[in-house]
């Protein structure tokens, strides 16, 4: 009978579930676990202290889209990650922590390093658990998995204790769950709100669209964000989350006139963003008294936050987008409107003002001179 040691089945379920990359700082009692990722054929980082692999961890699972692990040790180790797993939490990145703990036989003894850590996790992350069992471990890394990429994305923590991570069991006992699909599933709303957006859309007379880092974890949605824009002519700006979901020389970004957008639009369709603080909670003075709100969000949670939401589309962004496109079929805002006017105008002005900020190179040098270096030389390189 050929025997598993329960590092080897974490790094097994682990590489079955898609996961390709792993940050952390090894010891005892997870150091067999971070060699089993490395013959598994996941990448391994290796990082001084537990907060900086935990925030890696979380950074590359948003621009991979995919559950990026950090591997940490057990009390202090945990606890370093915290700020890395709330980060997560809060901006809809999937990460997995997976931390290591005590012996099952040394609970409550005071143990090495002992720590109530999944007390001290759950409120920074979805999910939490610990397998007591090496059979269990598949199931428990399969949910983690699952929880930090599916709905909106997050961080999710799995504690392997260490008799674990050495103990062996006939191979054949351990059961793999089967790997999650990593298209998440989408929803898209009912088509009577569909036909009801889209009809506020055509009543607007200074409409717009926002978009943020929602736009970019959708699947397809910058190509279908893209669409939506490119067919309805309807003018947009990102939030710095959402930057490059569309291009900003596209002809309809009003970027820089963000200001006189905010402050004078009828109707906003916010797209996977949300009004807090980046969008000054879409009260007065930077928003209109009246302003009307079409949100698209795959949480429901956030429609109606700080100020009500006039028409919440619960939808993946861009699928919503595509239906919402479809309901317009044959409309599109006026490119000759006052408003689109207003907008234009307003953003060639502060391009000019800011061109001025960009070629004045006396002393001191101010950082809009500074940031023309640093862009002409990432062009340089990129080209």
């Amino acid at each position: 009978m050929d025997e598993i040691d329960g590092a080897n089945v974490v790094a097994r379920s682990l590489k079955e579930e898609g996961v390709e990359y792993m940050f952390g700082v090894v010891g005892i009692p997870v150091i067999e676990i971070g060699m089993a990722a490395q013959a598994h054929g996941i990448k391994y980082i290796g990082c001084r202290n537990e907060q900086s692999a935990a925030y890696a961890a979380q950074a590359m699972g948003y621009l991979t889209g995919k559950p990026v692990v950090c591997l940490c040790v057990s009390g202090p180790g945990v606890l370093h990650t915290i700020g890395g797993l709330a980060n997560a939490k809060v901006n809809g990145w999937p990460m997995i922590l997976i931390g290591g703990s005590s012996d099952l036989d040394q609970d409550n003894r005071g143990a090495f390093q002992e720590y109530p850590q999944i007390d001290a996790i759950r409120p920074h992350c979805k999910h939490a658990s610990r397998p007591t069992t090496i059979d269990a471990i598949p199931q428990h890394i399969e949910k983690a998995v699952r929880t930090a990429l599916y709905g909106r994305p997050g961080a999710t923590y799995v504690e392997i204790p260490g008799n674990l991570v050495t103990e062996t069991v006939d191979e054949s006992t351990v059961k793999s769950s089967p790997p999650i699909p990593l298209s998440r599933p989408v929803s898209i709303p009912p088509e009577s709100l569909v036909r009801s957006a889209a009809e506020m859309i055509k009543e607007s007379q200074r409409p717009l669209v926002v978009f943020g880092k929602g736009a970019q974890w959708s699947e397809r949605g910058p190509i279908q964000l893209q669409q939506f824009v490119t067919a309805t002519g309807l003018p947009f700006l990102a939030t710095p989350g959402g930057k490059g979901a569309i291009p900003d020389n596209h002809p309809l970004s009003i970027g820089p006139a963000r200001s006189t957008a905010l402050r004078e639009s009828d109707l906003i369709i916010l797209a996977g963003c949300r009004l807090n603080w980046m969008l000054h909670f879409g009260q007065p003075p930077r928003f209109a008294d009246n302003i009307k709100i079409i949100q698209i969000d795959v949480s429901p949670e956030e429609f109606h936050q700080n100020i009500p939401t006039t028409l919440p589309l619960l939808g993946d962004v861009g699928e919503t987008a595509q239906v919402l496109r479809k309901s317009l079929k044959g409309w599109k805002f006026d490119s000759n409107s006052k408003w689109m006017k207003t907008l234009h105008q307003k953003a060639e002005k502060n391009k000019e003002t800011v061109e001025k900020m960009i070629n004045d190179e006396s002393t001191p040098l101010n950082y809009y001179a500074a940031y023309k270096a640093v862009s002409n030389f990432l062009c340089h390189k990129i080209l």
